[in-house]
C-alpha cells in the first residue's frame, strides 16, 4: 500500500483546478466587499492599499493558473497543498492589516485547513494545520488595531483574556472541525475504494464464469465437426495403401484428429453434450466446495469438509453464482492464512435455510474488532493476521447481494467462525 506520509508522491488529490478557483473568486469577492464596505460605510481605519494589494495576489493567483491550466484539471495533493497554504498566508496577512483575532472574520483562517482535511491525506492536513495554528497565534500578538468613527468598535478595547478566549475558541475548532471532516472524508474513500475493489472482484468472476461458458461451448461445437472429419480420415486410411506417397502424412493427421478428440474430451470433464454451459455453471455442493478449496490447499492445514447427508439424499443442484464462489473463496483463503493446522468446513439444512460454517484453528477474532468485522480496512495488530479487512468487507457485501447472512464468531478453545445462511429458495436452482 503507498504511503499516505510521503510527500514525495504525486497522487492525486480529486479536488478539480475550478472548484478550487470558484472558491477562491468567492473568497475575493467577499474580502473585496468587506474591506471597501469597512473602509468606507464603516470608517474602520486600516491601510486600504495593503489590503486591496493582498486580496489583488489572489486574483493574480487565479487568473496565472486558469491561464495556465485547464479548469477540469485534477490537481496532485502536493499543488493542492501549495494552493491552501497560499491562501491560509493570504488571509492571515489581510487579518494583520485588519485589527488580528479583534476582526470578526477571522473564523475564516480555518476554512483552508478543512478543505485540506476533506480532500488531502493525514500528513498535508497536520501541515495545514499546523501554518493554520502558527498562524492564528502569531495573530493574536502582532496586528494593527482598527476603530471605527461610526459604531462602536476599537480593537484597543479587548483585553488580553478576550483575546485568548478567540484564540482558544479559533484552536479548538480548527482542531474539532478538521479531525471530524478528516475522519468522514477519509471514512468515505475507504468505502468507495473498497466498493470498487468489489466490483472488480465481481467482474473477474463473472468474467471467468464467462470463459468457462465459452469453454463449454467450444468444446461442444468443436465435437461435430470433428467426428465429421474422423470419420473421414478413418475412410482414407482404410482405402489408402501403404506404399502410397502420402500414407505416412495421412496417419499422422488421424493421429493429430485423434489428439483433439481426446483434448475435447478432457475439457469435458464429463458429459456435456446437451447442454454447452450446464456442466460448467451448474453443480452440486461438493463440488463448489472442492473448486474453491483446491487454490489454497497445503500440506501443514487439514482440510475437513462435513456436509449435511440430506445434501446428498435431495440432490441440490445450484448455479456458480459470481458473488458466491468470490465471497466464499475469501473467507475460506482467510481461514488458511490464520489458522494453525485444520480448517473445517460444514454445511448443514435449518429449516429453510442453508448454512456454511467456515472454521479455523487459529487464534480466532480479537475481541476489539469482533463488533466492527466486515468493515473495510480492518487491521489486527498481530503482525500474522494482518490484512483482513477488505477480503471480508468484499465477502460481506457479496453475500448481502447475494440475499445471504454472515456472522462471525469465536469458538471456545476451536477458533474463528465464519457462519453464512442462505435461503434455500434463493440459492437452490434445482433439486
Amino acid at each position: 500500500m503507498t504511503n499516505i506520509t510521503n510527500l514525495s508522491s504525486n497522487n492525486l488529490a480529486g479536488l478539480r483546478l475550478r472548484t478550487l478557483n470558484l472558491i477562491r473568486w468567492i473568497a475575493i469577492l467577499g474580502q473585496y466587499s468587506a474591506v471597501v464596505t469597512s473602509y468606507f460605510w464603516l470608517e474602520i481605519n486600516f491601510n486600504i492599499y495593503l489590503a486591496l494589494a493582498c486580496i489583488l495576489l489572489s486574483i493574480i493567483l487565479n487568473i496565472i493558473v486558469s491561464v495556465k491550466f485547464l479548469p477540469i484539471r485534477t490537481l496532485t495533493s502536493n499543488e493542492t497543498l501549495f494552493y491552501l497554504i497560499f491562501d491560509t498566508i493570504q488571509l492571515v496577512v489581510l487579518l494583520y492589516i485588519t485589527g488580528g483575532l479583534t476582526n470578526p472574520f477571522c473564523v475564516l483562517i480555518i476554512a483552508p485547513f478543512i478543505i485540506s482535511a476533506t480532500y488531502l491525506d493525514i500528513f498535508r492536513t497536520i501541515v495545514i494545520g499546523i501554518v493554520s495554528i502558527l498562524s492564528i497565534s502569531i495573530l493574536a500578538v502582532y496586528y494593527q488595531p482598527i476603530l471605527s468613527n461610526v459604531v462602536e468598535f476599537n480593537s484597543y478595547s479587548f483585553s488580553i483574556f478576550q483575546i485568548f478566549g478567540i484564540w482558544a475558541a479559533l484552536i479548538v475548532s480548527l482542531i474539532f472541525i478538521g479531525v471530524y471532516s478528516f475522519r468522514i472524508a477519509d471514512e468515505s474513500r475507504k468505502v468507495e475504494t473498497a466498493l470498487k475493489e468489489t466490483q472488480l472482484a465481481l467482474s473477474d468472476e463473472e468474467k471467468i464464469s464467462d470463459l468457462m461458458s465459452l469453454t463449454a461451448a467450444a468444446v461442444h461445437e468443436l465435437g461435430t465437426p470433428l467426428s465429421t472429419i474422423s470419420i473421414i480420415i478413418k475412410e482414407i486410411v482404410n482405402e489408402a495403401h501403404p506404399n502410397e506417397k502420402n500414407y505416412e502424412d495421412i496417419l499422422l493427421i488421424q493421429s493429430q484428429i485423434k489428439r483433439c478428440s481426446e483434448i475435447l474430451n478432457r475439457l469435458r470433464q464429463g458429459d456435456i453434450s446437451n447442454d454447452n454451459s450446464e456442466f460448467i455453471n451448474q453443480l452440486d455442493f461438493q463440488r463448489l466446495i472442492n473448486e474453491i478449496t483446491k487454490d489454497y490447499e497445503r500440506e501443514s492445514i487439514k482440510l475437513n469438509i462435513d456436509i449435511d447427508k440430506s445434501f446428498e439424499d435431495l440432490n441440490f443442484t445450484i448455479t456458480r453464482k459470481p458473488e458466491i464462489v468470490h465471497s466464499l473463496s475469501n473467507i475460506i483463503e482467510n481461514a488458511y492464512q490464520h489458522a494453525k493446522s485444520e480448517v473445517t468446513i460444514k454445511m448443514s439444512l435449518s429449516g429453510e435455510n442453508i448454512i456454511f460454517e467456515i472454521i479455523d484453528n487459529g487464534n480466532g477474532f480479537p475481541a476489539d474488532i469482533l463488533p466492527i468485522l466486515g468493515e473495510p480496512y480492518v487491521k489486527k495488530n498481530e503482525i500474522d493476521h494482518s490484512g483482513m479487512g477488505l477480503g471480508l468487507f468484499i465477502a460481506k457485501n457479496l453475500i448481502n447481494k447475494s440475499l445471504g447472512k454472515i456472522e462471525f464468531i469465536n469458538l471456545v478453545n476451536k477458533g474463528a467462525c465464519v457462519r453464512i445462511s442462505w435461503k434455500k429458495d434463493n440459492l437452490i436452482l434445482s433439486q
